[in-house]
């Protein structure tokens, strides 16, 4: 298989937003998506042979999850830095409160 009917095989199963869930301990949220998508991506632009590789081998999942935990729980991943370095850090704002 190419890189690209692996990775739209795992989307048609949504292996990686499951793989989200499971890890995060959580049900998928935009910021989990964002994350689902970042995985996406990383296994997009991964050697087409290695890759390939692993889906024979049948250690694709494992792969994935490695991918998964790094961007995470890493506070020097990415997607940390995108995304969770704000979140954790803003505050709800109640919208339209009546007084």
């Amino acid at each position: 298989m190419t890189r690209r009917e692996i990775v739209e095989q795992l989307a048609r199963e949504r292996r990686v937003e499951t793989m989200v869930e499971n890890i995060a301990k959580q049900p998928l949220s935009a910021e989990l998506k964002d994350l689902a998508q970042m995985v996406y991506v990383v296994l997009l632009e991964y050697d087409e042979d290695k890759l390939a590789d692993l889906w024979n081998n049948g250690e694709i999942n494992f792969f994935i999850a490695r991918i998964i935990i790094n961007q995470y729980r890493s506070s020097s991943s990415p997607f940390f830095k995108l995304y969770r370095k704000y979140a954790s850090k803003a505050e709800q704002i109640d919208a339209f409160r009546e007084t």
